[in-house]
């Protein structure tokens, strides 16, 4: 492979790996510390189908993990997440369907409130936890709030 072509691809490997926005939000990466709310197995009943988010308490600069949707035949969907230091912020990361990582960088952090932006993905483009009485709402919608579904789940039990 020529010594240009290796070179872009060098570069294209390092912008995939380690995603970069030119003006990071400005929010600290510890202030990851903040979302220990997050940590924890959360859990929506819809009709016939549940989806249980599970969230590992942050070890080292990152929180992982994972979403799955499903009802008594099969699985409907599943995603691995990370809330990770990254690139002198916070971001969240999602992998749907266990794909391409798509990175959202932090916008807001606090011990009930957490939303992370990503103008450039086609939807969502903002993602919001907040810490609730019975648990955590996620709610996933378009920069101006627009097209915006919520996801309320509770602490599962057992």
């Amino acid at each position: 492979m020529p010594l240009g072509k290796i070179a872009a691809a060098s570069i294209a490997l390092a912008l995939f790996v380690h995603p970069q926005e030119k003006e990071p939000k400005g929010i600290a990466p510890e202030a990851i510390t903040a979302l220990a709310w997050i940590a924890g197995e959360w859990e929506l009943k819809d009709g016939e189908q549940t989806t249980v988010e599970h969230w590992l308490p942050l070890a080292g600069s990152t929180m992982m993990g994972v979403s799955h949707t499903y009802d008594s035949k099969e699985t409907r969907f599943f995603e691995f997440l990370r809330i990770t230091a990254m690139n002198g912020t916070i971001a969240y990361v999602a992998q749907p369907g266990g794909g391409k990582p798509v990175p959202f960088l932090a916008a807001k952090v606090s011990d009930s409130e957490a939303i992370f932006e990503n103008p450039k993905h086609d939807h969502p483009q903002r993602i919001r936890y907040a810490k609730t009485e019975k648990g955590i709402t996620a709610t996933i919608s378009l920069m101006d709030g627009s097209k915006a579904t919520e996801f309320a789940y509770e602490r599962r039990k057992g």
